[in-house]
């Protein structure tokens, strides 16, 4: 083979780039788990599904499989090979502090050797925060798990049954060419995701400093008070979806633009499709009763040009669409073009991020959810209880008329 036609990486110049850049079998080490005194490490363990992660197996089972490798053994530190009972033995009871510090020093990592330049705007850093349903089930629940009622037909009648699910909010970096994750906060029983969101914003500056980034794009779902006093308090800047969830400042700001002709209009193509627009901006919008201070406003008409196949003929379709923002991006150095992109950008979240995750990495496969293979701890009285980690399921076992289909561990 000549040299121009080798691949340009292998899985040694992987790993050895993987320690270098990011002393990553250092950082492995220092990982723990509820087990007491393990044969296998936890070390080897996050090695072994990290393995698994980075060639996209979708079961443990077949990571199993490739665990009777020798090279394998040795790369993640094994004596010899070990069963997915290991795995999951072993990962139910992972303490996620360390995996959290490991991401944390990777992400760092690679903003401070400018992989996140490529993609500034104006010298920012953009992220966007959203949330997603992660797995649902109406047999397998753990004490974490969300509940709501359902409508389903069993032959041929209606009827309602509890559904179990999870559902967790994430902030990413977009627009850059590395899309990070910063951070997942799960939503606990009992409350919404604005909760968990803005838990989730109250930790970031905790674990990356307020200045990691500087724009955070968001649903109109956290269009609320206490989001806008964080970001001031932190620093950042937000660009977030206005819609009737905010009814005065959204009828206010559509009489005023309706008054008046658009300040600024264009043309724009891409991905095959044509957008035009019609641009409005104005500041000094009141937000709220509760938070007076004035914010900025831009909002967009657009109409849609793409082809689709309609009785085997390629034929142009347009559609029409509204789209309103609240900014508190300066006016001078922000365009109002520049407040739309950033408003189309938060759709970068979904497509690059949770799409790319359950699509190809298996984000929704359920490996571990309420896996009642877990490591012990005993009482003084002698009495064995699953192990406690701060943030992991824990199973219970559902109502007695549901039981019936709990019998097989690691499915959703």
């Amino acid at each position: 083979m000549r040299r121009q036609d080798r691949p340009v990486h292998e899985l040694p110049s992987f790993a050895r780039y993987l320690n270098k850049v990011f002393d990553f079998r250092a950082a492995a080490a220092t990982l723990t788990d509820a087990r007491v005194a393990p044969e296998f490490s936890p070390a080897a363990v996050f090695l072994a599904a990290f393995h698994g992660f980075a060639f996209r197996l979708p079961s443990f089972q077949q990571l199993e499989a490739e665990l009777a490798q020798p090279a394998l053994q040795q790369w993640i530190g094994a004596g010899r090979a070990f069963r997915d009972d290991v795995l999951r033995y072993s990962l139910s009871g992972f303490h996620l502090e360390g995996l959290e510090r490991t991401l944390v020093q990777v992400n760092r990592t690679l903003k401070r050797n400018k992989a996140l330049d490529p993609g500034r705007v104006q010298g920012r850093i953009v992220a966007a925060l959203d949330g997603i349903e992660v797995l649902s089930s109406y047999s397998r629940c753990c004490d974490s798990c969300l509940e709501r009622r359902v409508s389903v037909r069993k032959a041929g009648v209606k009827t309602e049954q509890v559904q179990y699910y999870h559902r967790a909010v994430g902030c990413q970096i977009v627009g850059s060419p590395c899309k990070l994750f910063l951070a997942l906060e799960w939503l606990q029983p009992g409350e919404g995701e604005d909760t968990a969101a803005l838990r989730l914003l109250h930790k970031l500056p905790d674990l990356y400093g307020s200045r990691f980034f500087d724009i955070l794009l968001l649903d109109a779902l956290y269009a609320q008070a206490p989001v806008l006093h964080l970001a001031d308090q932190i620093g950042w800047d937000l660009v977030i979806s206005l819609k009737q969830n905010q009814r005065e400042l959204y009828q206010s700001a559509v009489r005023l633009f309706a008054s008046r002709p658009a300040d600024c209009s264009g043309t724009e193509r891409h991905d095959g499709k044509e957008y035009q627009f019609q641009i409005w901006d104005s500041e000094g919008f009141p937000f709220s009763a509760d938070r007076p201070k004035p914010v900025r406003v831009v909002r967009s008409e657009e109409k849609l040009t793409q082809n689709h196949y309609r009785r085997g003929k390629l034929q142009p379709e347009t559609t029409e669409h509204e789209w309103l923002w609240i900014s508190t991006l300066d006016t001078h150095a922000f365009p109002s073009t520049l407040v739309r992109q950033f408003g189309h950008d938060r759709w970068k979240q979904e497509n690059n991020g949770w799409n790319d995750l359950t699509q190809n990495w298996a984000f929704k496969h359920g490996f571990l959810h309420a896996c009642r293979h877990r490591p012990q701890t005993a009482s003084p009285e002698g009495e064995r209880t699953p192990a406690k980690v701060e943030g992991g399921p824990r199973w219970r076992p559902p109502p007695r008329r549901l039981r019936a289909g709990c019998a097989h561990a690691g499915q959703g």
